[in-house]
């Protein structure tokens, strides 16, 4: 695997020399806007690189503002970042952007770096040397501490090259392209001949020119868009990889750089979802002077994106400076991130960063938040290993664990979704539905689940004296914790499997449970059910009623007399059918079905093929839709199951 180049996120105090140091290190002023210049202050990122400093690989610098006024943009700057260069002006020592710069830096997990004491030509020696000791204790208690610290001077180049020795000594770590593509967008710009460009470092994935991605968020699909071309570090690539800094060149109907720009992600279509809660495990820095409240308003930044929100405190009261909860972050609009992304918290002004920490869930529940199940389950996420992750949230999940919104919030592709269903790796998965429905469920859990479908289908029956069971659909609903509606198949299917119940198209029932007609509505039905299907087609009740003098009112209290004992099955609020009937119906759609050799069909396949007339075609497949018999698929329909197992034929023989 080719190793990305470094890329170093200079950090520090406004006016301490970070872009003039890396004129010195690069040969390249990062300060590239007009009022920059002017000012002689950076306001934006700036960018450059060099292959002088690491033999054979390349070094790439994002240059950040040190002014308290554009803390905003310094954060967009070190998004993803290898290492950190901290610098300090030895005339000034520590001040306060440093101190909060490196606060964010420990915030955001970074670990490697090098602290550059510059203006060293401007101080003595032994000025120099407290300076250089206020410095180390300040990067004591964070994930700088290690950090080599080089005394230098940009007008004299004095320490340079300690310091290009300092960073030749860093190595990027390899990041394996695993997981949906994904940029946080911090520049995009016009190109003449080519359109827009967008910039960032690659966070995971690999890119080539051709893919179709989308940029999110951006209405509510996002905007599709195609890389015409990308460049890695400042030069043409075929590829871009996970740690690489690139800038692609997109093309596609709704490209404008008026909606695309910095705070959105360019990602793979299936990363484009948005929300607007966050769980994430909190730290408050131990600088604060107060504790953190629940519902306190602040700035959320995470990605490029800076939006406003509110804490919702999840396990505890007040959060005391320096300690740790999990929280849910609570913001104003939507946002596109994954678990692991980190976030920083500033106040309310959005003059002081109060903490941060890392995203766990970036699709946290509105209700039920703070319930014992659910913090179980954030805790789970804490878990760097997808297996160990999942196999502990599936021990507190009774009733399933969502596949697709799991491998959402990790970015798991397809392949490596379906990896982690390798014997022995999550001991006792069940695998449960398909498509979007994908859910996994531990086998004694879904023991469970099925005894807890057979006691309420027994309390419904033995209160009501009837057979008609429990709408399939509503179990999910009904049952305690209310499990995945893929783990209630599966248990289901389980239970039709041991014989235990029935499907009566749309409704569960308990197997060979009857219940007797009354004398009179034994006799009534000896006359309704030929009457059903006489005209050769599906009756109404109003039709049946008619056709035999009978009372509507009455008719209609009979057929539900007659769905209570398992005679019918009722199609429509006015049309009830026996499922012999029902299975006739679906029979012809499996017949002609096998007889075109595709696995889908129209509405105007199954008219041409039960004879029936379009309005009551569709009138049937949607029953057969909520019954389970098919599924829509856009303007088409799959069988998902057998008609016989549907319509509880099967089970009567």
């Amino acid at each position: 695997m080719a190793v990305p180049a470094m890329i170093i996120a200079t950090a520090g105090h406004v006016d301490h020399g970070k872009t003039s140091l890396l004129k010195r290190l690069t040969g390249i002023d990062t300060d590239r806007l007009p009022e920059e210049k002017r000012r002689g202050l950076t306001i934006d990122l700036g960018f450059a690189y060099t292959d002088a400093l690491r033999p054979g690989e390349t070094t790439g610098f994002v240059d950040v503002p040190g002014h308290e006024k554009f803390i905003r943009n310094m954060l967009a700057g070190v998004t993803a970042i290898d290492a950190a260069l901290l610098v300090v002006a030895a005339d000034d020592g520590p001040m306060p952007q440093t101190r909060e710069h490196l606060a964010i830096l420990d915030l955001v997990g970074v670990r490697t770096g090098i602290v550059a004491i510059t203006k060293t030509d401007l101080v003595e020696a032994d000025w120099l040397v407290e300076v250089i000791a206020e410095t180390r204790a300040l990067l004591e208690l964070t994930g700088l501490a290690e950090a080599p610290v080089v005394a230098v001077s940009s007008t004299t180049g004095a320490g340079f090259d300690r310091l290009t020795e300092a960073i030749g000594a860093l190595r990027a770590v390899e990041k394996p392209a695993c997981g949906g593509f994904r940029i946080a967008i911090d520049r995009s710009f016009i190109v003449g001949g080519a359109g827009l460009v967008v910039t960032g470092l690659v966070q995971s994935g690999i890119l080539k020119a051709g893919d179709r991605l989308a940029v999110s968020p951006a209405g509510p699909k996002g905007i599709g868009v195609r890389v015409r071309g990308l460049k890695v570090q400042d030069a043409p690539a075929a590829e871009a990889r996970a740690g690489d800094r690139c800038a692609v060149n997109l093309a596609g109907a709704d490209v404008d750089r008026a909606a695309i720009g910095r705070g959105q992600w360019l990602v793979a279509p299936g990363l484009r979802s948005v929300s607007r809660r966050l769980d994430i495990d909190l730290r408050l820095l131990a600088s604060e002077a107060r504790p953190l409240r629940h519902w306190t308003p602040v700035h959320v930044h995470a990605g490029t994106a800076d939006i406003p929100g509110r804490v919702a405190l999840l396990e505890s009261g007040p959060l005391a400076p320096g300690e740790r909860a999990l929280a849910q972050l609570v913001l104003d609009r939507g946002i596109c991130v994954c678990r692991g992304d980190a976030v920083i918290l500033r106040d309310q002004s959005a003059k002081r960063t109060i903490g941060g920490g890392a995203v766990l869930d970036c699709h946290g529940p509105q209700r039920g938040r703070g319930t014992p199940q659910r913090i179980a389950l954030v805790r789970a996420q804490r878990r760097p290993k997808h297996a160990e992750a999942l196999a502990a949230q599936l021990e507190v999940a009774n009733g399933g664990v969502d596949l697709r919104a799991f491998a959402r919030n990790r970015n798991l592709t397809e392949t490596e979704l379906a990896g982690l269903e390798a014997p022995g790796l999550v001991p006792g998965l069940v695998r449960a539905g398909g498509g979007d429905g994908q859910a996994a469920i531990l086998d004694r859990h879904l023991a469970g689940l099925a005894e807890a479908i057979r006691a309420a289908l027994t309390g419904r029956a033995e209160a009501r004296n009837s057979v008609s069971g429990l709408p399939a659909a509503a179990l999910p609903r009904m049952l305690p914790g209310r499990p995945l509606a893929a783990c209630v198949d599966a248990a289901l299917d389980r239970l039709i499997r041991d014989g235990a119940v029935e499907r009566h198209g749309e409704r569960i029932v308990l197997a060979g449970r009857r219940v007797e007609l009354e004398p009179r509505d034994a006799s009534l039905w000896a006359r309704i059910e030929p009457a059903l299907t006489a005209s050769g087609r599906p009756r109404t009740v109003w039709e049946v009623s008619e056709a035999l003098g009978i009372v509507q009112s009455e008719a209609a209290r009979f057929f539900k007399r007659a769905q209570a004992a398992g005679l019918v099955m009722q199609v429509s609020k006015n049309r009830f059918l026996t499922p012999e009937t029902l299975e006739s119906l679906a029979n012809a759609a499996e017949t002609g079905l096998a007889s075109s050799g595709g696995d889908r069909f129209t509405v105007a396949d199954f008219r041409d093929w039960s004879g029936l007339g379009r309005n009551l075609s569709v009138e049937m497949l949607e029953y057969f839709d909520r019954a389970g018999f098919t599924r829509r698929a856009g303007n088409e329909r799959v069988i998902r199951r057998p008609a016989a197992e549907t319509f509880g034929t099967a089970a009567r023989g």
